[in-house]
């Protein structure tokens, strides 16, 4: 019995040795080591491997600054190519050529220059002291869907393979949210006959009905959605909303949204008034600033001495309070901006009016963006949010200067709180207890990263590439039944 015992000991010390002095956490119950790099076992690597009709093309939206821009007349580089001191020695013309042109009574969508955009910034080069430095942007996201077998049209094919599968959407990003679905549905069109035909010669297949997988980030997120939800419709002139009835679909099988501010972000309205690189009046000309600022309903936007919400949308409030465009302050930039125009005052009743177009269409997108509905049943809709960093959460108006009296914060991913990504109500009605939000969510991943940064998180490596190659739609299942 002695012995027995003895030898149930020496195997219960043989156990907990291998257990706790493994030098590999290779078979260990009790290892806690965390890895930056994933092991690719055979699934994966065959599902990365593949080329044909069973997968989906992706199309990369970028966000807000993410393509490079340039003057279409003198090929001068707007956006994209930066010289250090540019932070401290901005030109009128680099004011000029990055803001939106101005018209008095000109309807927005009509006000156009010579500013157009030129590609994706996968990268920004940037002069520090005659050293040139390469700042990643977008690299990092169009490498993982690289190393997931997707080949974008910007790179040459690898051998074997027969056609690009990977499409980055660059637009203006000054420009209007609605205008530019209207621009990505064009270019859907495009990448969809070249595919049909490429399908067509390698494959013998007429006119297959080419679905794409969309990766929407920051403000690309709400150009995608805006498409998914009206296509190529634009926003009625009356204020009356367009026809809910998710067109964008047809040609739309997942979309994937990162880091967007679906019920706006704080940062639009603090950095309108403080301005940054440019004045707060050529950032007060971009329409799509007004269309990300917060929505009234988050009361991100209070009076100090009351907790009242500021009518953020109401023209005559940033009159009163002197802000960004109509700032007496801004009556330099003013100037810069409109060089053809001499007299003050007529500056200043332009762009009162150019305010009022913006601040009149934000507020229409936003509602039409905030109508819940679900998508169709064969339709998947992702978002993946930070929630590690702080991000501001509500400002606090001095009701008699328009200054901002304090800031309060919330978890977000340093631009956008998790829960404008997610657009959840109970962000400002406490009595919901589980998660009410007007999108209807596929699935939701949260990210300990920041808002660039999110791209580059493992995680979302590892969960993008699998939403991506190994969930099977039923738009999917159906095509490949016909």
């Amino acid at each position: 019995m002695k012995k027995i015992k003895l030898l149930c000991g020496i195997l219960t010390v043989i156990f907990l040795v291998g257990l706790l002095a493994g030098c590999s956490a290779t078979g260990s119950y009790t290892s806690n080591a965390e890895y930056s790099n994933a092991v690719y076992g055979r699934i994966a690597k065959n599902a990365a491997n593949y080329e044909g009709i069973k997968r989906n093309p992706v199309i990369v939206v970028h966000g807000f600054m993410g393509s490079k821009l340039i003057n279409r007349k003198t090929k001068h580089n707007v956006w994209g190519n930066f010289q250090a001191l540019d932070a401290f020695m901005v030109s009128d013309k680099d004011i000029r050529e990055l803001t939106y042109p101005m018209g008095y009574k000109v309807p927005l969508r009509q006000l156009h220059d010579d500013v157009v955009p030129s590609e994706l910034m996968e990268d920004a080069k940037i002069m520090v002291l005659g050293i040139p430095i390469e700042v990643v942007a977008y690299q990092k996201l169009v490498n993982i869907l690289v190393e997931g077998g997707y080949h974008p049209a910007n790179r040459p094919l690898p051998k074997g393979k027969h056609f690009n599968s990977l499409f980055l959407f660059a637009y203006d990003w000054r420009r209007d949210l609605a205008e530019n679905a209207a621009r990505l549905h064009r270019y859907i069109q495009v990448k969809r006959r070249y595919l049909q035909l490429k399908y067509k010669e390698r494959y013998g297949i007429k006119n297959f009905d080419v679905q794409f997988d969309v990766i929407g980030h920051s403000m690309g997120g709400l150009v995608s959605r805006y498409y998914l939800r009206y296509g190529n419709q634009d926003l009625p002139a009356d204020g009356s909303m367009p026809t809910l009835d998710w067109r964008g679909s047809n040609y739309i099988d997942r979309v994937i949204i990162v880091g967007t501010p679906n019920a706006g972000y704080l940062d639009t309205f603090l950095e309108m008034l403080k301005g940054g690189i440019f004045p707060p009046a050529a950032l007060g000309t971009l329409p799509t600033y007004y269309q990300m600022l917060p929505v009234p309903e988050s009361k991100s936007i209070v009076y100090a001495d009351d907790n009242e919400p500021v009518d953020i949308f109401n023209p005559a409030v940033w009159l009163k309070m002197k802000w960004s465009l109509v700032a007496p302050d801004q009556a330099n930039a003013l100037k810069i901006m409109l060089p053809d125009v001499k007299s003050k005052g007529e500056r200043r009743k332009i762009a009162f009016d150019h305010l009022t177009k913006c601040l009149k269409r934000a507020r229409q997108f936003q509602r039409a963006m905030s109508i819940k509905a679900s998508p169709p049943a064969d339709i998947r809709l992702y978002l993946v949010a930070g929630n590690a960093v702080k991000t501001t959460r509500r400002a606090y108006i001095d009701r008699k200067t328009g200054k901002i009296k304090n800031i309060k914060y919330s978890s977000g991913d340093g631009k956008v709180l998790n829960s404008s990504a997610i657009f959840d109500l109970r962000a400002w009605n406490l009595e919901l207890h589980y998660l009410s939000s007007p999108i209807d969510w596929s699935g939701i991943t949260l990210l300990r990263a920041a808002h660039m940064g999110l791209l580059s998180a493992p995680a979302f490596e590892d969960n993008i590439l699998f939403m991506l190659l190994m969930e099977e739609t039923k738009k999917e299942l159906k095509n490949l039944k016909k």
